[in-house]
């Protein structure tokens, strides 16, 4: 199951991705459908280290396409490496994705972290960001519950 849930944020960047590749592929994807293949998920992204998923190559995006320990959604599972390699140059940048995420918060505002996750990362719109900051524990606002079923605590 994940390791992270909105009522505690994660605690390293590991966290962050895999709660970024939790929110891509549950859209368009029921809970239970992403959750049952979680322990997949965990093994085949080497536990969401961030340094790790970055190095995979375009024949591991192949390999995990026909892994049927995971959802084998070649897109997404593209965009959770490129998203991986986004996280690892923010955090030579400022220390850590984690760093970043609460610096944009606290200086611009949810709103404007959510618009700039979606400019940076692939497969997360802006509302998928607002889920997502929601899902890391990040104070959004009023949250439908729909949404608070879907990405919340299990």
């Amino acid at each position: 199951m994940l390791n992270v849930n909105p009522d505690q944020k994660p605690r390293n960047d590991a966290g962050y991705l895999e709660m970024m590749t939790a929110v891509i592929f549950m859209g368009g994807l029921n809970r239970q459908v992403v959750m049952g293949k979680w322990e997949g998920f965990l093994d085949a992204f080497a536990g969401f280290d961030v340094d790790q998923v970055a190095l995979f190559t375009e024949q591991d995006v192949e390999r995990l396409a026909q892994d049927e320990r995971i959802v084998r959604y070649k897109a997404k599972i593209q965009a959770v490496v490129d998203n991986a390699q986004t996280m690892q140059a923010m955090a030579q940048e400022h220390g850590s994705f984690q760093n970043w995420l609460r610096q944009t918060v606290d200086q611009e505002g949810v709103d404007a972290a959510a618009k700039a996750i979606a400019n940076r990362f692939k497969y997360m719109s802006e509302e998928g960001s607002h889920r997502y900051l929601y899902a890391v524990g990040e104070d959004v606002g009023e949250v439908p519950e729909k949404i608070r079923r879907k990405y919340g605590p299990a």
